[in-house]
């Protein structure tokens, strides 16, 4: 598998290995990382590419939890819908249910998905590991 901009992935002996890589954002999950990793996990799963997923990270924490310039207006509003409310709250529940399919992926993946935890797990990555057969920490986590 291709190395990716907020992770990278590795598969070894049946082991596939995802790796948060954001380390100078602190792993914050921002628009590519909502999208990749549904994409990522349902490619594993699907395709029976390993017996397990562990998910980890580069850097001193594991995650700050989501990336809040998701949260910024959508540029697709910009326009000549700007400022309406119904289609504004519209696309709000279409980027929640986005976020949603990307733990949804975890919790269905065919094989068991353990996390990895050191340092700080923060926000969205508390609901990452959740979605998660297991956990692991480390001492400062």
């Amino acid at each position: 598998m291709p190395t990716t901009r907020p992770f990278s992935v590795a598969i070894a002996d049946k082991v596939a290995h995802i790796v948060l890589n954001r380390p100078d954002k602190m792993n914050s999950m921002n628009r590519a990382f909502w999208k990749e990793l549904p994409e990522i996990v349902n490619d594993i799963s699907d395709n029976a590419k390993a017996r397990v997923i562990v998910i980890s990270s580069t850097g001193k924490h594991f995650s700050a939890g989501m990336d809040l310039s998701l949260f910024a207006q959508d540029p697709a509003l910009n326009g000549a819908h700007a400022g309406d409310a119904q289609i504004e709250n519209e696309a709000f529940r279409h980027l929640v249910i986005a976020l949603q399919d990307a733990f949804t992926a975890l919790d269905k993946a065919r094989m068991p998905v353990i996390a990895a935890i050191q340092g700080g797990c923060i926000g969205g990555a508390v609901d990452m590991t959740s979605a998660c057969d297991m956990r692991y920490c480390t001492a400062d986590a």
